[in-house]
C-alpha cells in the first residue's frame, strides 16, 4: 500500500533538523482538538481514519505528547512547531491516500546524523499509540499505521557505535551531578548530559550550546570541554547583527577574478567546459584557475564575501576567493544553524546563532573547504581558496569563461565541489578566442561526509 513511506515518527523526530522559526519545547501547546470524525468505509486509510479533521486531531495530540516526554522533548528545541505540525498533517494525509501533498524532505535527509536511539524510538511510538487511542482510531487502522511505522525503523534508528567509557564517562557523570547550577535550564542540561553519555555528541553539544547562549559562556567554561572535544577549532567572536533587509545572495557559484577586479584589456579569451568523470557536470559547480608558466602573474587582493543561511540552505553554494579573504556567514533563519568545516585547508566551528547574526572566517591557505551545518545535514557549500592570478567559476553545466588573458603558456587547475583533488594540465593560449574542455574527478559526494565530530552522516550526504 502507498502507506509504506508513512513515517510519522520520522517527520516528528526530524524536528531536530529545524523549521522556519524557533519556538522551543515550552511553546509546544496544542489547542483542544475536535474529536476525530467517525470513520466511514472507504478504499483509503485516509477515509477510514475519518478524513482531514481526524488527521489534524491525531497529529495535534501526537505532537503534544512528544513535547511533554523528557526522552524526546528537546528534539523540538530548534523547531518551528506549528510548521512541523502542518508538515505532519500533510504527510499523514498524503501517505494515507488523502488529497494533501507533502513537500518536506525525504527520510534519509531528515535523519542524517541524528543518531536516533531505541529509547527515542520507543518514546515516539508510545506517543503515537496514545494519540490514536485518545481519538479511538479503529483497531485495524491503528495496526496498519503502526505496522507501516515499524517498517521504517531500520532507516531511522541509528544510535552511535561508540559511547564514552572509562575516565571520560566518570568525568561526564561527575559534572552532571550539579544540575541545579543551571536553574531553569537544568532539565535541558540533563538531556545534554544524557545524550553525551549515549554518544550523541552533536545533539549533546547542540543542547549545551543553547544553554550556554542563555546563561553566558562564563558559567559553562568548566564543562565546555566535555561537549566540545573532538570538534574543529571554535570561533567565539561576538556575532555581528546583519540588517534584516539584507538582500539574498545568489544561489549558484560566484567568484570570477574578472568580476572581482576589472582586468586590463588583453588579446586572448578562453572558454570551455568542466566535466566530471568524463560526463556532464550534472549540476555540480567548480572553479578553473590559470597561472602563467614561468611567471607568477598578478596577485589578487583578499576579499570580504558572504555565504548566507536562508531557508535552510547556503547561498551561494560554491565560492572562489583569493588567499587571505574573509567570508561572513549570516543566518537569516529564525532557527539555529551551526556552520562548520573539518577540511584541512581551514577547519572551524562557528557555534550556534540565528536571527540575522553572523560570524566570519579568514581563509589563509589554498584548497577546498567543505562547509556544512551541524544541525541540518542537507545543507552544504564549498569554498575554493585560490592563489592563481586568474580564476573563474562554472555554471551548473560546467561552462566557464575568461574574458581577458595574455597569450602564452599556462598551467590550468580545476577543482569542483565533487572532486577530491584538483586536476592540472598545461595549455597554450593563442591570441583571439580559445576553447578547452577539462575532465575533473567527480567521486566526492556533496557536503561534509561527517558531522563536526567526525561521525558519518546519513546516506547521500
Amino acid at each position: 500500500m502507498m502507506i509504506k513511506r508513512f513515517a510519522v515518527l520520522g517527520i516528528a523526530m526530524a524536528a531536530a533538523c529545524g523549521g522556519s522559526g524557533s519556538s522551543g519545547p515550552a511553546a509546544v501547546e496544542s489547542e483542544p482538538a475536535a474529536r476525530a470524525a467517525t470513520p466511514r468505509p472507504g478504499a483509503s486509510l485516509y477515509d477510514r481514519l475519518g478524513g482531514q479533521p481526524a488527521v489534524k486531531a491525531v497529529v495535534g495530540e501526537f505532537v503534544a505528547r512528544l513535547a511533554a516526554d523528557p526522552r524526546v522533548k528537546f528534539r523540538f528545541a530548534n523547531s518551528d512547531v506549528p510548521a512541523l505540525t502542518a508538515d505532519l498533517v500533510d504527510f499523514v494525509c498524503a501517505a494515507a491516500g488523502g488529497p494533501c501533498k507533502y513537500k518536506g524532505r525525504e527520510m534519509d535527509v531528515l535523519h542524517a546524523s541524528m543518531q536516533v536511539t531505541e529509547e527515542e524510538w520507543d518514546a515516539t511510538v508510545e506517543a503515537l499509540v496514545g494519540a490514536l487511542d485518545e481519538f479511538k482510531v479503529g483497531m485495524a487502522e491503528k495496526h496498519e499505521v503502526l505496522g507501516a511505522i515499524g517498517s521504517t525503523k531500520q532507516d531511522i534508528v541509528a544510535p552511535p557505535t561508540e559511547r564514552p567509557a572509562g575516565e571520560e564517562l566518570v568525568r561526564i557523570r561527575a559534572a552532571r551531578g550539579d544540575l541545579g547550577r543551571y536553574g531553569k535550564r537544568a532539565e535541558m542540561m540533563g538531556a545534554a548530559f544524557t545524550a553525551l553519555e549515549h554518544g550523541q555528541r552533536s545533539y549533546a553539544e547542540q543542547l549545551f550550546s543553547m544553554v550556554e547562549n542563555w546563561l553566558g559562556p562564563q558559567r559553562m567554561t568548566d564543562v565546555a570541554p566535555l561537549f566540545r572535544q573532538g570538534g574543529p577549532p571554535r570561533i567565539t567572536a561576538t556575532p555581528v547583527v546583519m540588517a534584516a533587509d539584507t538582500p539574498p545572495q545568489p544561489k549558484g557559484a560566484v567568484g570570477d577574478s574578472d568580476d572581482d577586479e576589472k582586468p586590463r584589456p588583453e588579446k586572448a579569451t578562453l572558454s570551455g567546459t568542466l566535466q566530471l568523470g568524463g560526463g556532464a557536470a550534472g549540476g555540480a559547480f567548480g572553479v578553473v584557475m590559470l597561472t602563467p608558466v614561468g611567471g607568477k602573474g598578478k596577485r589578487r587582493t583578499a576579499k570580504h564575501r558572504v555565504i548566507e543561511q536562508r531557508g535552510r540552505e547556503f547561498a551561494p553554494r560554491l565560492m572562489a576567493v583569493p588567499v587571505g579573504s574573509t567570508v561572513a556567514f549570516p543566518n537569516f533563519d529564525g532557527i539555529y544553524h551551526n556552520v562548520f568545516s573539518r577540511s584541512d585547508a581551514r577547519p572551524f566551528d562557528l557555534g550556534i546563532f540565528k536571527n540575522g547574526q553572523s560570524r566570519e572566517v579568514e581563509f589563509d591557505r589554498e584548497g577546498i573547504v567543505r562547509v556544512g551545518c551541524n544541525l541540518h545535514a542537507n545543507m552544504s557549500a564549498s569554498i575554493i581558496v585560490v592563489s592563481a592570478p586568474h580564476y573563474a567559476v562554472t555554471d551548473g553545466d560546467g561552462k566557464f569563461r575568461f574574458r581577458s588573458l595574455r597569450p602564452g603558456p599556462y598551467t590550468l587547475r580545476a577543482w569542483t565541489e565533487r572532486s577530491a583533488e584538483p586536476v592540472s594540465k598545461r595549455i597554450e593560449i593563442a591570441a583571439g578566442a580559445n576553447q578547452v574542455d577539462v575532465d575533473a574527478d567527480g567521486s566526492v559526494k556533496p557536503g561534509p561526509g561527517t558531522d563536526k565530530f567526525g561521525a558519518p552522516r546519513g546516506a547521500g550526504h
